[in-house]
């Protein structure tokens, strides 16, 4: 057989060029860095801290590039390596020895080399724990370094038992192993990282400031006002309400209207519309055929966004519609959590709107239910009931199409019913918590899809398809009485 060309021209690629295959790895796997992605953006908010951060390379010689300009215009570079792992004895000599070719090939380009993940393998933990007891003892000692001599003696052997004792001195000089990184397998957590350091940088944290200010000054007020008289909880926590709304009301945001069951005028105008409606039909609750979805409303919902990403820069969606919930699964899910947006959505009877970037309520738990089905089935399907109790119904539906699947998952909120939610904080903790079951569930299985049937507020809906990345394709149902009917097909 004849050779490959390309084949051939990658493998003779040179090791320290941008074309090599451990430099294109990345490129070529596409969605395959959720964890590395993760990292790269929490990160970013402690790498601006840093006057001298000048610029980040994604996917360059490595994972993560780093370049500094100091101000008399000398420049530094760190390299990243980012593994989604625990790292094992093999995999730390492949990572020293890539490193140090690459040191090598391009000398005096990186001040150093780092290996970012969750942890290290057991026996090669001590590595780690040596360097870091080593280099954070060495600004003590600085006027006495032959008092660190016995520990460097340590770390060496530790370095040699691994098998990297011809790398021993670069090490030293400038690998770094950073562990700790669990957080990044999750979206939620990843975000509240995020969040607690963007709030480092005064710019930021200066605009939360001005939300919240209105408060402080209106408490000042009603404590003055109120010398010698009870204050009751409810009036204190009716002002603070009041007066941050106030402060964000400040807060600029794109209005949505999507019109499914009806066409009308709803009580803030329209930044952007899509009317739907000529698809939908109230009154027998008939819905779009799958391929009406497919190819023409998801489309439509896509290209929305790509036009909001050219014209606005706000990222909070104010959404108005009284939609199916399929759409409303849909339309988080071509918005996510993990795109930047956020949904600002009325959900009666709560006099407040539901916003999904609310703190999800703590410590917040759902019930689980599985039933096998199949042995040999390819894919899962999940009841989420809210609302009420629809297991029988859904299993009835599946069991009447023929195509079983490998089991069925039921997740509910503690108390089923109209007030199962309290808030945005319990439909957020909701909405996260199905997603890490789910995606539990599907790598424990090997499977790939997953057929939702979803019972509760259209709010929620939204909320839970922002959180649906990196879990498979879904296939969408809606309830038709009798039965349920399938819509739309989520690719994420």
């Amino acid at each position: 057989m004849a050779d490959d060309p390309k084949k051939k021209e990658e493998s003779s690629a040179h090791p320290g060029s941008l074309l090599a295959p451990q430099s294109m790895g990345g490129i070529n796997a596409g969605k395959g860095f959720d964890f590395q992605t993760r990292y790269a953006a929490c990160n970013i908010p402690l790498w601006l801290l840093e006057a001298a951060f000048h610029q980040l390379f994604f996917e360059g010689t490595g994972d993560i590039d780093i370049r500094y300009t100091e101000s008399g215009g000398e420049t530094s570079r760190i390299h990243i390596q980012v593994k989604d792992h625990d790292v094992q004895p093999a995999e730390l000599r492949e990572a020293i020895e890539q490193f140090s070719r690459l040191n090598s090939d391009l000398p005096s380009t990186y001040k150093s080399f780092n290996l970012v993940c969750p942890s290290l393998s057991p026996t090669i933990r001590p590595i780690e724990t040596g360097l870091a007891r080593l280099r954070g003892a060495k600004a003590f000692y600085d006027d006495n370094p032959a008092a660190l001599t016995p520990t460097k003696e340590e770390v060496d052997q530790r370095l040699r038992d691994a098998g990297l004792d011809g790398y021993i001195d670069f090490i030293h000089a400038k690998v770094h192993i950073d562990v700790g990184h669990s957080d990044m397998h999750h979206d939620d957590r990843a975000l509240g990282q995020f969040v607690n350091r963007i709030l480092s940088h005064p710019e930021f944290a200066e605009k939360v400031r001005a939300m919240v200010l209105p408060a402080f000054a209106e408490t000042l007020r009603m404590i003055g006002a109120h010398k010698g008289s009870v204050i009751e909880r409810s009036e204190i926590e009716k002002l603070l309400r009041d007066a941050v709304a106030a402060g964000i009301a400040g807060e600029k945001k794109i209005t949505l209207w999507l019109q499914n069951w009806t066409n009308e005028t709803f009580d803030v105008p329209a930044d952007y519309k899509l009317d739907w409606s000529p698809h939908f039909d109230r009154p027998r609750r008939k819905v779009p055929s799958p391929e009406t979805w497919n190819k023409e409303l998801l489309p439509e919902l896509d290209d929305l966004k790509k036009k909001m990403l050219v014209e606005r820069q706000e990222r909070v969606i104010r959404f108005r519609g009284k939609c199916a919930l399929s759409s409303g699964i849909a339309l988080g899910a071509v918005f996510p959590t993990v795109g930047g947006w956020t949904f600002e959505i009325p959900q009666p009877p709560a006099k407040d709107p539901w916003r999904s970037d609310a703190t999800p309520t703590n410590l917040y738990q759902i019930t689980l239910e599985l039933v096998e089905a199949a042995s040999d089935g390819t894919d899962i399907v999940l009841g989420l009931n809210i609302k009420g109790d629809g297991r029988q119904d859904v299993i009835t539906y599946v069991q009447s199409t023929g195509n079983p699947p490998r089991m069925f998952a039921f997740m509910s909120p503690p108390s089923q019913g109209a007030q199962s939610m309290s808030g945005s904080g319990d439909a957020v903790a909701f909405a996260q918590a199905v997603r890490e079951n789910l995606g539990q569930l599907l790598k424990k299985y090997g499977l790939r899809q997953t057929r939702i049937f979803f019972y509760g507020p259209l709010a929620l809906a939204v909320f839970l398809g922002q959180q649906l990345t990196s879990v498979g394709d879904i296939q969408l149902f809606e309830y038709q009485d009798p039965g349920y009917v399938s819509t739309c097909r989520l690719r994420t």
